[in-house]
């Protein structure tokens, strides 16, 4: 399952707008109040749209709300009016099943509207089928909101999860709002029935390796019966229940685990493949959430690696993000026209990209500047000068402004250049 474009009307902050969007990885770019967040909520409601045709009652669509209704204020004789603007609508186009597919969801005035979706009948019809015991191969769905690390109160004991539906690992899974206990207690289950067959189980361990290949530092992971936690051990032996775990690793470890369960529970027949070989969408906003830097510049590249199949959306604020990806995948909702990514360096993504100025970039560039005005005072002086003595001196004091900047192959080269016009070679005999 994948969505290739997204049509925005009345939605939020848009009044048209339309995306288009790769495979696997789309980074949505812009300033606080842009849109990113807008933006994911708005293919929730659209990948949600599978969902309205699976009958589970503990599973829900996101729908169009009363908040997401754009509206505009209109100004009548100095005084004031807020007008809502009908009708919000998001539109998807996509491939479902290997059919390209094209759907939306509304809102009038009056009512909530689905119109043309002809994802319900494809849902009605695996749900059918999961229900018969066949193996087929169902979409992951997922949205992980920034609210992601709140601390929910953990039971205990926790309650290993009863045996459920395949079916149940759509719960939840487009609410933005964490929710981990129903990870911590499928793993608690998986762990006891390991224990109780005394043999591996391949989802169990799709899990595991997923949150190893896409952790930084930390070599495993599994639910400690006796602390009745889930535990993580880094490289260097420490152990830590989840709860003690940094914000930047529990952050990467429960988003990372949550995407292989699901993958697991919607597709058990998978086993040690289910990460590897589950379809979906996962939306994240602000990926770089408590990463450090060097985490930032490796988790684009670890996800897509540890999920081939999953088309991820996300959002961020950081250069070093922007900086890993690959062309046709960076998104900038102030510049409609920019794909990138750019291939450059965190400065000039920074600057040029980000509309960032980075003073000590700046700086450098206006020493540059002073450095060349006075370079070519001196050459002028030195061709005009007849003393020899006043000719070596400012040769000297053209090699003291030059060489700060000799890292700079470019600006260093044409400083040469016009010094060797000037008939001030560092190598010339003195007239």
């Amino acid at each position: 399952m994948k969505i290739h474009r997204l049509e925005v009307t009345n939605f939020r902050g848009f009044d048209q707008r339309t995306f288009t969007l790769s495979d696997q990885f789309n980074v949505l770019i812009g300033e606080n109040g842009a849109g990113k967040t807008a933006v994911l909520d708005a293919l929730a409601i659209g990948a949600g749209s599978f969902l309205v045709g699976i009958t589970l009652k503990e599973i829900s669509a996101p729908f169009v709300r009363e908040d997401d209704v754009r509206r505009v204020v209109y100004l009548k004789d100095g005084i004031a009016t807020i007008e809502q603007q009908f009708p919000v609508q998001v539109q998807c186009t996509g491939r479902l099943e290997g059919e390209q597919l094209s759907w939306r969801r509304s809102k009038d005035e009056y009512t909530l509207n689905i119109h043309e979706n002809p994802l319900l009948p494809i849902a009605a019809t695996w749900q059918r089928q999961v229900q018969a015991g066949q193996d087929i191969t169902l979409p992951l769905l997922s949205y992980y909101g920034t609210g992601r690390l709140w601390l929910q109160k953990h039971e205990h004991p926790l309650e290993p999860a009863p045996p459920t539906s395949r079916l149940e690992g759509y719960i939840g899974c487009l609410d933005p709002a964490s929710n981990q206990k129903l990870l911590l207690k499928w793993a608690k289950r998986m762990e006891l029935v390991q224990l109780q067959q005394g043999r591996t189980i391949g989802t169990l361990e799709a899990v595991k390796t997923a949150v190893v290949r896409c952790m930084v530092g930390w070599k495993r992971v599994w639910f400690d019966i006796n602390q009745d936690d889930l535990l993580a051990e880094a490289e260097d032996g420490r152990q830590l229940p989840f709860r003690m775990l940094s914000d930047g690793v529990r952050n990467m470890l429960a988003m990372v685990a949550d995407i292989a369960y699901r993958a697991a529970v919607l597709n058990p027949h998978l086993g040690e493949r289910a990460a590897e070989q589950t379809p979906g969408i996962v939306l994240i906003d602000e990926i770089d959430l408590h990463l450090h830097p060097k985490w930032q510049r490796r988790v684009v590249d670890d996800l897509r690696t540890t999920f081939p199949q999953v088309q991820f959306v996300a959002t961020t604020h950081s250069p070093f993000i922007i900086q890993s990806l690959r062309p046709g995948e960076l998104i900038n909702l102030e510049e409609p026209t920019q794909s990138g990514p750019p291939s450059q360096s965190i400065e000039d993504i920074a600057e040029q990209v980000m509309g960032v100025e980075v003073p000590q970039r700046s700086e450098r560039y206006q020493k540059m500047m002073e450095a060349a005005e006075e370079y070519y005072r001196v050459l002028q002086e030195a061709k005009a000068t007849t003393s020899p003595e006043r000719r070596e001196s400012l040769k000297l004091r053209l090699d003291e402004l030059s060489a700060p900047f000799s890292d700079n192959v470019a600006y260093h080269a044409f400083l040469r250049m016009e010094r060797e016009a000037a008939g001030l070679g560092q190598d010339e005999e003195p007239r």
